[in-house]
């Protein structure tokens, strides 16, 4: 993956986590990196940088990442934008969470390289459809077709 030309936005209010995407980003030849450290910086960068993928802490101090999410899917600038979720708790109501939100990929803290560097293969080279239903709009949250699902959304063939 070339990332030369990509203008990534970390939300995150962890000095550290910052420096540690920061550098894995920049190792990988990222050359455009914006960050913000709150909900209120967050919302001016993504207007102001246009970033083309975000990597969003899914908790930013007393600040709820998700509730930022929700925005920038139903009333932001690029409601398309690819979103990688951040958080410490893997627990699977937190990842959940993260999808229902509209996140297009979650990587759990402390992450490795190889981690970020899956979700971000993943956002470039594989997005997922985006899908609208009256109770959400984001990513496909289905991975794959199952065949056997006969419930009231199901996708057409």
């Amino acid at each position: 993956m070339d990332l030369r030309k990509v203008h990534f936005l970390i939300i995150e209010d962890s000095h550290e986590t910052v420096v540690m995407v920061r550098s894995v980003l920049a190792a990988w030849g990222a050359a455009v990196m914006h960050e913000a450290s709150s909900v209120e910086r967050a919302l001016e960068m993504l207007t102001t940088a246009s970033p083309d993928i975000a990597i969003l802490d899914q908790k930013l101090g007393v600040d709820d990442g998700l509730s930022l999410l929700r925005f920038v899917r139903h009333e932001g600038a690029n409601p398309y934008l690819p979103v990688i979720v951040l958080s410490a708790d893997g627990r699977p109501v937190k990842v959940a969470e993260a999808r229902d939100a509209g996140a297009n990929e979650f990587l759990l803290k402390p992450f490795t390289a190889r981690g970020l560097y899956d979700r971000l293969q993943s956002v470039i080279l594989r997005p997922r459809p985006f899908v609208r239903s009256t109770d959400y709009f984001g990513p496909d949250r289905r991975r794959r077709d199952d065949p056997e699902y006969a419930g009231p959304e199901r996708r057409g063939g």
